[in-house]
């Protein structure tokens, strides 16, 4: 969380965000989710219950507050030192009993169980401002739709609940993952259309900040039917990895056309813009400056003992002054992966990773080639023999977090240059031409001091190579790089570049994860 966000208290049982009158500020109170028989009476229920699902999102450990974020990265080809705890994400070698995965789809289809209260029970307040009653529907389809694309892109087929759970009702089976894509879709779509701009004011209600707005509504659009595009693009040139995309009706090509069309209604919406200076772009990471105009959607953090997540000891080294007291500098580059999967020179990626820090004992520079640090015993002032051979990043950086779980810094679900990154790649899949991309690629590396992005010479799989060059440099560590890999049928190849060919390997089936036991074993329907 940031200054514009008050985060009060958050406790497991889901809590309630009282809105005051046209505040501009969101705050949160301790209350539990009412359950589904619970009638609501008024707005201030429907806002309760709703901010109660905006709550699910980082109520425990497993999901945006932790594990899901080391997850991703783990299971990417960036790299971790952590190959104790997430080491089978590491190799490819996920099983159904990994420690890493139920919590994480418990606390999903939590959010998703409040989520559907929230769609049932507000239609049927009887006396309501209507705009604010849309708001709020759209709003809790947003969070659902969120919650689903996440399962479907880590775990594929998944059952899909619509609709609060019924007394004595049994678990439901998985679903087509073409019905969870129309149920994600439509519910995006729902908040597109209904949801509120940033910060605006109607009737004398406030779509505070930090909440769900068009401009994320259309970003996350654009986000699903890119990842559709490309799945189903490699799945037709032999990824087996995504050959379920097959499924879903329509082509590749007319996919890329519908993500560009959201990609073009964000950058309609007012209150957010790119930054126009080097300097600006790396204060859009800063601990103090969540929610600025390049975020679309953040999930919020906070400095409340135990009520921020621990987004800075997972990314930055431990005891170096950099994050909260205790554990540490889970998630790092590989030197393999700077050398191989990026373009190190990157201007952007230079701008956030740590060059130098210190811990009570040693201080460490970044090595000449951006691959590891050397080191320096402070006492004697001597060199230390070798090499630290990972570099961590510098964008969730906390000074003040004095915890694990007091990080202010926000996650950063989407933000405004995800969507001139999407919108170039399609812009070149319909065109067949890597030239189309250039105009929005060069605006983002126009705003940071870069030489403009060129084409000449490119094939299309020369152009999609170099296009997860400038994901991979815009975009480091935003929990993006796995998805972006497996969806452009990469997986292996990027794998094996960063990790070798012995722990580097990757089968169709490692394209998602495997359900949890503890559930398959609890639901006699999957």
């Amino acid at each position: 969380m940031k200054t514009t966000l008050n985060i009060k208290k958050i406790f497991i049982l889901g809590f309630t965000l009282l809105l005051l009158g046209c505040d501009s500020v969101l705050e949160e109170e301790p209350l539990g989710q009412p359950g589904t028989d619970f009638f609501y009476n008024n707005e201030n229920d429907a806002l309760a219950s709703l901010n109660a699902a905006y709550a699910d999102l980082k109520n425990g450990n497993g999901y945006y507050r932790q594990t899901f974020l080391s997850n991703l990265f783990a299971a990417s080809d960036q790299g971790t030192p952590n190959a104790g705890r997430h080491g089978s994400f590491r190799r490819g070698t996920i099983e159904n009993t990994d420690p890493n995965l139920p919590q994480l789809w418990t606390e999903i289809y939590i959010g998703i169980r409040d989520a559907n209260n929230v769609i049932a029970r507000v239609p049927e307040i009887p006396v309501m401002n209507e705009e604010l009653r849309k708001r709020i529907l759209g709003e809790a389809k947003f969070l659902r739709a969120l919650h689903y694309f996440n399962l479907v892109r880590c775990f594929g087929e998944v059952p899909l609940r619509l609709t609060p759970v019924k007394p004595g009702e049994e678990g439901l089976p998985k679903s087509s993952i073409a019905d969870i894509y129309t149920a994600i879709i439509e519910d995006f779509k729902f908040a597109a259309d209904n949801c509120w701009g940033f910060n605006e004011v109607r009737n004398g209600y406030t779509n505070n900040i930090g909440r769900v707005t068009k401009a994320s509504a259309h970003a996350m659009l654009a986000k699903v039917y890119i990842q559709i595009a490309s799945s189903k693009r490699t799945a037709e040139s032999g990824i087996s990895g995504n050959a379920r995309y097959t499924a879903i009706e329509g082509s590749a090509l007319s996919y890329y056309q519908l993500a560009k069309e959201q990609c073009d209604l964000v950058l309609t919406q007012s209150g957010y813009r790119l930054v126009t200076t080097l300097a600006e772009w790396i204060r859009l990471f800063e601990a103090t400056n969540g929610n600025n105009a390049e975020m679309l959607f953040e999930i919020q953090g906070s400095s409340i003992v135990e009520q921020g997540t621990l987004l800075s000891n997972l990314f930055s080294p431990q005891n170096a002054g950099l994050s909260g007291g205790g554990f540490g500098g889970t998630n790092a580059f590989i030197p393999a992966f700077i050398n191989s999967n990026l373009n190190k020179a990157d201007i952007r990626f230079q701008n956030s990773i740590i060059k130098e820090y210190q811990d009570p004992t040693i201080k460490y520079v970044l090595n000449s080639t951006s691959t590891g640090y050397t080191r320096t015993n402070i006492a004697t002032g001597l060199p230390i023999s070798g090499v630290l051979s990972r570099v961590f990043s510098s964008k969730y950086i906390d000074r003040d977090a004095t915890t694990e779980y007091t990080s202010q810094q926000n996650w950063h679900v989407i933000r405004l240059a995800d969507v001139y990154l999407m919108r170039a790649e399609a812009l070149a899949e319909i065109n067949g031409a890597p030239s189309a991309a250039e105009p929005d690629l060069n605006a983002l590396r126009s705003r940071v001091g870069m030489s403009n992005f060129s084409s000449a010479g490119m094939t299309m799989a020369t152009f999609r190579t170099a296009l997860l060059r400038e994901r991979a440099a815009e975009l480091s560590v935003e929990g993006h790089r796995f998805f972006d890999i497996t969806r452009m049928g990469v997986y292996d190849e990027m794998c094996r570049a960063a990790y070798g060919n012995i722990d580097g390997p990757r089968q169709a089936n490692d394209y998602t994860w495997p359900i949890p036991l503890v559930e398959s074993a609890a639901n006699p329907n999957l």
